[in-house]
């Protein structure tokens, strides 16, 4: 009898990229928010906000994402074995 095997790897990467500065005088929509409430707008609105530089970006989340990697981590590894059907 032959039977396959398989060798698995799984893992979580944590990547931090350069920070961006947010001139809230640029964003109106930040008018009057305690910096606890700018951080929340931001988080959840990112993907809607003008990026800090319209040339190359379509949004701020799409900027974020492009900035250079900081640091990165790979946490969590596992090696496994299956078998062909699981």
């Amino acid at each position: 009898m032959k039977i396959n095997v398989y060798g698995t790897e799984s893992y979580c990467t944590f990547i931090c990229r350069e920070p961006l500065e947010v001139d809230t005088d640029n964003y109106p929509e930040l008018e009057g928010m305690t910096e606890d409430e700018m951080k929340e707008y931001i988080r959840s609105n990112a993907y809607e906000m003008k990026p800090t530089n319209e040339e190359y970006y379509d949004n701020l989340e799409e900027e974020l994402n492009q900035m250079d990697i900081r640091r990165d981590k790979i946490y969590g590894e596992e090696m496994g074995i299956i078998f062909d059907g699981e």
